[in-house]
């Protein structure tokens, strides 16, 4: 059996907690209103792809399908810096780099971006033209104190780089998966910082990446061959989206599937552990037994049901897995996940007006980052006291705009209606 620390957490959070944001951003007055109905929006107006924050810096960074890439400050969310990239999209970032000041990107024309974000304007060193012309980067993880990336590929391949030599690849798997790579992760633990109440986070050279073909793949990176690195495959049989390690000791994995599904495993053992089988409906009826009204009809007092999963993230204080998914019409919910059940901890309203992209959870400041395909970024304070809401979903939130561009148009509230899946920077996370 997995012992995650937290097998009888459940008891504690059985009052659901509602919550509306309380701050949001709106990071683009683009998409455009529609004439057909209130509230309906056109497929080319700006979304938010990814999201990742800064602890250290208090800095948070979203990019934008427009191809922005935007800093702000974490403690008053003042708009800083945007570097704008030519055609290509961010596909996704993280500040977990060996210099605090560098956000590292990947992208889908195959290059590496690393940010220095004190720098206003030319601040990317881009490592371009290491891929085939025709190879997606597709993810990122960093390991080995932040100074090795690795990089899941369009082309079932994953690729290390030195982020410090700025150069070209220094090594590439590709022989353990057959399809597009979409998640890597190095295995990570907390330590607490010196010179600070904040919990940083270590990596071993542990890696785990999930693929479209279905499989999971556990690598010792310390080995020098591919063949000698693997040392696990789980056999998921869904196309992977999302995948990480979780635990006291970060010695299993959760496994986040196209279908919708969740795979709990250990990382030794090849043998699933939990599969909660149709995770959507198991959520919504869970729910329902929480005492949470699941809307049947459009009824503005009810939780609309859950139709995806966002991600999840283990919460190295508080020893838990958690659990973010969500509706077309943008509430959403966080779950405890346990090796027998999950369960609710917060409903979030008043937010997003459309599908939910990612999260970033901060778990020194017991708060998260949402952003969405309404080009809007939410922070929700987790353990701060219940907010009311209305029958519409809106709460006490404070909203802040950018200053507009020339000829942009602002417009109330968010906007951005469900998506049809074009690719996969196009597509809904479902």
């Amino acid at each position: 059996m997995m012992n995650h620390g937290v097998g009888n957490a459940f008891v504690a959070h059985q009052n659901v907690g509602k919550l509306s944001p309380s701050r949001t951003v709106v990071t683009s007055f683009n998409p455009k209103k529609s004439t057909l109905n209130d509230g309906d929006y056109f497929d080319d107006g700006d979304w938010v792809l990814c999201v990742a924050t800064n602890e250290e810096r208090q800095k948070v960074g979203c990019a934008l399908s427009n191809g922005e890439v935007q800093i702000y400050d974490q403690t008053t969310l003042q708009h800083l810096h945007t570097y704008q990239r030519n055609s290509s999209l961010v596909t996704e970032m993280t500040f977990d780099t060996f210099d605090t000041n560098l956000l590292a990107a990947t992208a889908n024309d195959g290059s590496l971006t690393l940010y220095d974000i004190r720098q206003p304007i030319n601040p990317a060193v881009e490592i371009t033209n290491t891929l085939r012309p025709d190879e997606e980067a597709l993810c990122i993880s960093m390991g080995f104190d932040g100074k090795i990336a690795a990089v899941g590929s369009s082309k079932g391949k994953i690729h290390f780089y030195d982020i410090r030599e700025k150069r070209g690849i220094l090594g590439t798997y590709s022989q353990a998966h057959t399809n597009e790579v979409t998640r890597v992760r190095f295995q990570s633990f907390a330590t607490q910082s010196s010179d600070s109440n904040c919990t940083s986070k270590t990596t071993t050279s542990t890696l785990v990446s999930g693929s479209e073909d279905g499989l999971a793949c556990v690598f010792d990176t310390s080995k020098t061959t591919e063949e000698s690195a693997i040392t696990n495959i789980l056999t998921v049989q869904s196309p992977i989206r999302d995948v990480g390690f979780f635990g006291p000791n970060s010695e299993a994995i959760y496994c986040l599937t196209g279908s919708e599904s969740l795979q709990l495993y250990h990382k030794d053992d090849a043998n699933c552990r939990k599969d909660f089988g149709n995770t959507r409906e198991y959520l919504n009826n869970q729910l329902v037994r929480y005492g949470q009204n699941v809307a049947t009809t459009s009824a503005s007092s009810s939780v609309h049901p859950i139709e995806y999963l966002v991600d999840c993230h283990w919460d190295f204080a508080r020893q838990e897995l958690l659990m973010l998914a969500g509706s077309s019409k943008g509430d959403g919910a966080v779950f405890q996940v346990d090796e027998q059940q999950i369960s609710p901890l917060h409903c979030l309203r008043g937010g997003h007006r459309g599908v939910i992209r990612a999260w970033s959870y901060n778990s020194n400041r017991s708060s998260f980052f949402t952003v969405g395909e309404d080009a809007r970024m939410c922070e929700w304070g987790r353990f701060s006291s219940k907010t009311s809401i209305d029958g519409n979903g809106n709460g006490n939130q404070i909203i802040i705009t950018r200053k507009r561009k020339e000829g942009a148009v602002a417009r109330a509230g968010g906007g951005g209606k469900l998506r049809k899946p074009r690719s996969r920077m196009a597509a809904t996370p479902y």
